[in-house]
C-alpha cells in the first residue's frame, strides 16, 4: 500500500484500487481553494499512474457540501466569477473523464457542486445517512459543475428539472429508485463495500473498460454513423491487447475467466 498525503485530502493506493478521501469535515468538505487544487491534483495522478485501475473517491463525516458559501461574502464582479466557476471544470471534467471506474463512497451531506462531483462518478454507493440536493436554487443560482448535463442522463429530464428547480433534499431510498444511487450500504460497511465493488471492476480489462467509458459518456451526442467508426475504432485497439488475447487462449483451453462477474461476487461473499 502507498499513501499520499494532499492539503485537505489523503490518497492511499493498494492493490490497483486508489481510495481518495476529503478530509475537511470543518468545512462539510467544502470546496476552497487547497480542495479544489487537491482534486485537481488527484486527476492528474491518476491519470498518469498505469497501477491503478479503479478510482474510489470518499469524505470524512460528509462527502461534500460543495461550494464555499462563506467565501461568497465577499462577492464576484461577473468576469470574476465566470473565472471562477471554470476552474470547478479544472478538477472535474478530468475526474468524469478518467478511463477507469470511479466510485463515489457517500454519506452525510452531498450538495450543490458536492452532487455534482458524485455524479461525475460512475457508480454511487450510499448510506442511510447519505443526503442529496440539487440545492443552488436556494441562494438564486443555477446548477453548476455539469450537474445539468450529467443529472439529466441519470433520471430523464423531466424528474431532473424537478429535482433542480426545487432544490430538495433526496434521501438515499428515492436516489436508488431513480437510478443515482447505485446501492445502498450500512454506514459501517460503506468503504468496505466500495473497495468489494472496486476488487471485482479491477480484475476486467482496463483498456476496455476505459474505452468503453469513453464512448458511453458521449453517447446521447453521438449518432449512430459515428458510434460505428468509435466502435470499430476502438475495438481494433482491444483486440490487439494482451489481456484479450490472454482471456481468448484461456476460453480455447477451457479455462475459467477471471473476469465473471457472478463468480466474483460469490467468491468475495463467502
Amino acid at each position: 500500500m502507498t499513501a499520499q498525503a494532499f492539503v485537505d485530502c489523503t490518497l492511499e493506493v493498494a492493490d490497483g484500487v486508489a481510495t481518495f478521501s476529503m478530509n475537511r469535515p470543518d468545512t462539510r468538505n467544502a470546496f476552497t481553494p487547497s480542495m479544489r487544487q487537491d482534486l485537481v491534483t488527484l486527476g492528474l495522478r491518476m491519470r498518469d499512474d498505469p497501477t491503478v485501475r479503479v478510482l474510489i473517491i470518499t469524505g470524512k463525516g460528509t462527502f461534500s457540501a460543495g461550494g464555499d458559501v462563506k467565501a461568497m461574502k465577499a462577492g464576484f464582479d461577473p468576469a470574476q466569477a465566470r473565472r471562477f466557476m471554470l476552474a470547478h471544470h479544472e478538477f472535474l471534467q478530468p475526474l468524469i473523464e478518467l478511463e477507469m471506474p470511479v466510485i463515489a463512497a457517500v454519506t452525510g451531506a452531498a450538495f450543490g457542486g458536492g452532487f455534482s462531483l458524485a455524479l461525475g462518478c460512475d457508480f454511487i454507493l450510499a448510506t442511510p445517512k447519505a443526503r442529496f440536493c440539487s440545492v443552488f436554487g436556494r441562494i438564486g443560482v443555477i446548477p453548476d459543475m455539469a450537474i445539468m448535463r450529467t443529472l439529466p442522463r441519470m433520471v430523464g429530464l423531466q424528474r431532473a428539472k424537478e429535482i433542480c428547480y426545487t432544490a430538495r433534499v433526496i434521501e438515499p431510498e428515492e436516489a436508488k429508485a431513480l437510478g443515482i444511487v447505485y446501492a445502498v450500504v450500512p454506514e459501517d460497511r460503506l468503504l468496505a463495500e466500495a473497495t468489494a465493488l472496486a476488487n471485482r471492476l479491477k480484475v476486467g480489462s482496463k483498456l476496455a473498460t476505459g474505452l468503453a467509458k469513453k464512448v458511453l459518456n458521449g453517447t446521447f451526442e453521438t449518432d449512430y454513423a459515428t458510434l460505428a467508426g468509435q466502435e470499430a475504432s476502438l475495438q481494433a485497439v482491444c483486440l490487439a491487447s494482451d489481456y484479450h488475447k490472454e482471456q481468448v487462449g484461456r476460453f480455447n483451453r477451457k479455462e475459467p475467466l477471471p473476469y465473471d462477474w457472478d463468480a466474483l461476487a460469490k467468491r468475495a461473499a463467502e
